[in-house]
């Protein structure tokens, strides 16, 4: 569209036991009924893997605390499977990590929290 914004998907439908279909280097995963939900994306709380080390950090830990230790996303979506989540059930997004149901939830707004990451290929 005139934002930049995409509008519309084309794919094709490939088994991978057809004859000649080559593994592909990704997959589409489709949510035919989203929901809105807030993902909380925890990273590393510090940057030096020892912050008590004054060689490495020298102005103690807490100047070497991550500014990017936490990052929220407010517009991700999640499938409807969701909707009898408890608080602290535990689910798995695909390529993305574990995820764990924070205790901000409402019957509003589903609140993620990652717990731990997936292997990333590098």
């Amino acid at each position: 569209d005139s934002n930049n914004e995409p509008i519309e998907l084309k794919v094709k439908c490939e088994k991978l036991t057809d004859e000649g279909v080559s593994k592909p280097k990704g997959f589409i995963h489709w949510v035919s009924h989203p929901n809105k939900c807030e993902v909380r994306i925890y990273e590393k709380l510090f940057i030096h893997p020892n912050p008590e080390d004054r060689k490495e950090v020298p102005h103690g830990f807490l100047s070497d605390i991550n500014p990017n230790s936490l990052i929220i996303n407010s517009n991700a979506f999640v499938d409807d499977g969701i909707k009898n989540a408890k608080v602290f059930d535990k689910f798995q997004f695909e390529r993305v990590g574990y995820f764990s149901v924070d205790p901000d939830t409402t019957n509003e707004k589903y609140v993620f929290n990652r717990t731990v990451t997936l292997k990333e290929d590098k």
